[in-house]
């Protein structure tokens, strides 16, 4: 086997693992994103609830622009 071969044959393979590893970090920026604007969410509506808005918190909670 030539060093060419080789070479082609390990990259791919960290190809494959890069892709791997790049997919499992997008899903988990992705998540952190959901869980992070939930939380901000939760807490606006707790803001609003408080200081009497309470059909404004419900309307944030709910997703309704």
């Amino acid at each position: 086997m030539s060093i060419g071969i080789a070479l082609h044959n390990s990259y791919e393979y960290t190809c494959k693992a890069c892709e791997v590893i790049r997919t499992a970090f997008i899903a988990g920026l992705v998540f952190v994103i959901a869980i992070s604007e939930t939380a901000g969410r939760a807490r606006a509506a707790h803001a609003l609830s408080q200081m009497g808005y309470h059909e404004e918190a419900k309307r944030i909670m709910l997703g309704d622009n």
